[in-house]
C-alpha cells in the first residue's frame, strides 16, 4: 500500500506523524513492493487474476511503466478494492503514470475510506486539517481521525490527540489528549512518547486521574 509521508508503511508512517500530508514516488514504490494477495477470498480463478494483477501493476512500477500500473490498480479499484483504490487516489493526487487530477483521486481517496482502508482515513483527515486541494475543515479532519483511531492506527490517534491538545475544531481537553497520545504509543507510535510526557505535566491532580481512566474508556468505545 502506497503511502503519503505521514502514512508510508508502519514505521515510516510513525516517524513523519506530526506532518499532515504529501506523499513521494519512493514512498508509493515502496509500497507497491509490499502488495500481496493476502485476503483474497471468493472463486479461486478470480483471487489468482487478482493477486496476479498486483503483482503486475509491481513489477510495472518498479520499472518505470506507471500507465501500465495504474491501469492495473485502476481495474482493482473498480472491482472495490480498498488497497487499489487508495493507491489509485494517490497516483492521480500526484500526477503518476497520469496528469494530476485532485477531483478523480479525491474520489478514489473517499472510496477507499469508505471501503475500511485506514491510510486513506488518515489522508484524507491530513488533507482536511492542511486543507491540501480541500477547504479546511477541523471537524472533519476530526472525524475521520477519530474513525481511524478506532481501527488501532496510531498516526490518528497521534494527530486525533494534538486537535484536543490544541483545541483545534474541538474544546481543548488535556485529559482526552493524553489518552489518545497514550493510546498512539500504545498502538505502536514512539513519538507518543514525549507527548504524552508534556500533556502530563500541563495536567493537575484531577485532570490526571480523567485521563487515565479514559484510556480504557476510549479503547472500548473511541467516542466515549
Amino acid at each position: 500500500m502506497p503511502p503519503r509521508k505521514s502514512s508510508s508503511a508502519r514505521s515510516a508512517r510513525v516517524i513523519d506523524a506530526q506532518r499532515p500530508s504529501s506523499t513521494s514516488r519512493r514512498d508509493l514504490l515502496r509500497g507497491l513492493g509490499r502488495l500481496s494477495c493476502v485476503g483474497l477470498v471468493g472463486v479461486a480463478s478470480l483471487g489468482l487474476t487478482a493477486c496476479s494483477d498486483y503483482h503486475q501493476a509491481r513489477r510495472a512500477y518498479e520499472v518505470g511503466r506507471f500507465t501500465e500500473a495504474l491501469s492495473l490498480l485502476e481495474k482493482l479499484a473498480e472491482s472495490g478494492d480498498s488497497r487499489a483504490q487508495y493507491e489509485v487516489a494517490l497516483m492521480y493526487l500526484q500526477g503518476i503514470g497520469t496528469r494530476v487530477d485532485p477531483a478523480r483521486g479525491g474520489y478514489w481517496m473517499l472510496a477507499a475510506a469508505n471501503n475500511g482502508n485506514v491510510a486513506a482515513m488518515v489522508e484524507i483527515g491530513g488533507r482536511f486539517e492542511s486543507g491540501a486541494n480541500v477547504e479546511r475543515n477541523y471537524l472533519l479532519s476530526f472525524t475521520w481521525y477519530r474513525r481511524a483511531a478506532a481501527l488501532g492506527d496510531p498516526i490518528a490517534a497521534y494527530r486525533l490527540a494534538g486537535l484536543y491538545e490544541r483545541g483545534t475544531g474541538v474544546q481543548r481537553d488535556l485529559p482526552r489528549a493524553w489518552a489518545w497520545y497514550r493510546l498512539s504509543r500504545k498502538f505502536g507510535n514512539p513519538i507518543a512518547i514525549e507527548a504524552t510526557d508534556r500533556v502530563w505535566k500541563l495536567m493537575d491532580a484531577i485532570e490526571r486521574t480523567q485521563a487515565e481512566t479514559l484510556v480504557d474508556q476510549l479503547k472500548a468505545n473511541p467516542e466515549a
